[in-house]
């Protein structure tokens, strides 16, 4: 029998289990060893050149680098063993229970919604479906009536416009906020927020409502996942990415007392609503508002299981723009909110308040290893590791921690759908490096910038955003070597080959810009998710 542990809480506590099976402890071992073995080699062989004497600087940045990447692999790699999920709970009738989902017309679109609220109303919990519009629509008012859901609008209520704060116009925030205080306060005990673009499965309410008889829970998070990931490669790379994050990661950090709203659809205590004033003001709500539950003493619970299913952005306008909003807003918590609720957070948010963002800081890394790439390839100032003698060493670490994480694979939770190498996940990574860059100045300055919805589906142009960033890249590299060359530097052949592959890849992810995408929303696909036919049901209005 698996061990368990509860949650501390009053009522009926939320029980965990272990997500290791018993054969899993001997398996992660030897790939431990492995891994740690294969770790020890190539250090030997990196520091056995005496380069942190010759070239101390330029053998620092490097091993800096280096060792950074593989102690961010081998911290989520060491992590798994402490995986939990609940054990799951039926929910007892009774719970007066919104689904809610916002929508901003012209920027989304209507087709969408309707599938969405068909979606919602679909849900086999007894419940009420609003959809809080911020044109006071005249199709998206009529789509209620005939669906069965709830129209809601603050736009000709001037007490919900404010300028800036919980209240604040042309948010999605602000738009929760006003339906929270107009209605959502006063009839409701548990809300559950969908994005647009975001069909639940009719089960949902169902899977997630039973958790809040502990009564200090005080929001439930299911995991994210998309409906058109296989649109296009940037739909699909863009799907890889939240792969670990929405399994191993999620139910790491779950067990640590750390449970990441996603924004996309999270289900809400009402009462905890209330004791941090609604969705926090912020560009990443979900985020703050997990902050602010956990220094409030609410507890958060996640359930591995796709339940629902959204839009992904198909082209590369809707994800560079959507990555720069997220690494901006993430990073701006990480340095201006974290810090002033740290003392106030249970010791295993602080830890995982620490690392959270840490991913946005890629580009940074991209950036001081191109930068550093591009001094070795004009000075030739090159330290010896940098030759094809360090390859073996290298290979059989790349292959040992590649081992490792189809092993990790295991815990996707769709498993047979998503194993693989991964290589789309690759390529965005690298395309979006300069964004993420640009995120950061903009985090670190303070800079503000006006709230979008990213565009997930416009495909019907061809986009350029690549075409200035990763063409500077070439041509500074380019120069780079020229010089190099010219002055007769010693440069090794392994340094050339990076050059070239940094390059060419450059060049690709230009070229990509020049393709056609796919057509915006298509309801074939998102008639998948709902299949079942709406409910036709009258809400309290």
């Amino acid at each position: 029998m698996e061990e368990t542990v509860g949650v501390t809480g009053a009522n009926k506590p939320v029980e965990n289990e272990r997500v290791f099976a018993w054969w899993d402890y001997p398996v992660f071992a030897l790939l431990s060893g492995l891994a740690v073995l294969s770790i020890w080699h190539f250090a030997t062989y990196w520091v056995s050149g005496g380069d942190w004497v010759e070239y101390p600087v330029t053998f620092t940045i490097l091993s800096l680098l280096l060792g950074t990447k593989i102690g961010i692999i081998e911290a989520g790699w060491f992590s798994l063993p402490r995986m939990r999920k609940p054990i799951p709970r039926v929910a007892r009738p009774g719970w007066k229970v919104a689904a809610v989902t916002t929508f901003v017309p012209g920027a989304e679109s209507l087709e969408m919604l309707e599938e969405t609220v068909k979606a919602l109303v679909a849900m086999e919990y007894r419940h009420d479906t609003w959809v809080l519009d911020e044109d006071d629509d005249t199709s998206v008012k009529a789509l209620c009536r005939r669906l069965g859901a709830t129209h809601f609008s603050r736009k000709n209520r001037p007490e919900y416009q404010a300028r800036e704060g919980h209240l604040q116009a042309k948010t999605r925030y602000g738009n929760y906020n006003s339906w929270l205080r107009e209605v959502g306060f006063a009839r409701y005990e548990i809300v559950a927020a969908f994005d647009t673009d975001h069909m639940p499965d009719p089960v949902f309410l169902s899977e997630v409502l039973g958790y809040f008889e502990d009564s200090k829970v005080g929001y439930v998070q299911a995991a994210q996942a998309y409906y058109n990931q296989r649109a296009s490669f940037i739909a699909r790379g863009a799907a890889e990415e939240d792969y670990v994050a929405c399994s191993s990661v999620q139910m790491a950090a779950y067990a640590m007392g750390v449970t990441v709203i996603k924004g996309s659809h999270s289900t809400h205590r009402v009462a905890a609503f209330k004791d941090v004033g609604g969705f926090a003001p912020h560009e990443a709500d979900d985020l703050m508002t997990m902050l602010l539950y956990l220094a409030c003493g609410w507890s958060g619970v996640y359930v591995p299981k796709i339940l629902a299913r959204g839009l992904t952005p198909v082209d590369w306008t809707g994800y560079l723009r959507q990555q720069l909003r997220w690494a901006r807003s993430v990073l701006d918590v990480k340095f201006r909110v974290y810090p002033k609720v740290f003392q106030r957070l249970p010791p295993g948010a602080r830890i995982c308040g620490a690392l959270h963002g840490l991913y946005y800081l890629q580009g940074l890394w991209t950036a001081t290893g191109i930068s550093l790439m591009t001094f070795m390839l004009m000075c030739g100032t090159v330290p010896r590791v940098i030759s094809f003698a360090g390859l073996p060493p290298l290979a059989v670490l790349i292959g040992v921690l590649q081992v490792c994480e189809l092993y990790r694979q295991r815990f996707f939770l769709d498993w047979r759908n998503e194993w693989g190498f991964h290589w789309r996940a690759a390529v965005l990574r690298f395309a979006k490096w300069p964004f993420l860059v640009w995120a950061l100045f903009e985090a670190l300055t303070n800079r503000k910038v006006p709230f979008r919805v990213t565009m997930k589906t416009d495909g019907s142009v061809r986009q350029r955003l690549l075409l200035l960033p990763h063409g500077l890249v070439v041509g500074v590299i380019v120069s780079a070597w020229a010089i190099g060359m010219a002055a007769g530097r010693p440069i090794p052949p392994l340094l050339h080959l990076w050059a070239a592959i940094i390059v060419l890849a450059s060049c690709a992810v230009i070229l990509s810009g020049e393709m056609r995408f796919p057509p915006p929303y298509d309801r074939a696909l998102s008639g998948e998710i709902s299949k079942r036919p709406a409910k036709q049901k009258t809400n309290e209005t």
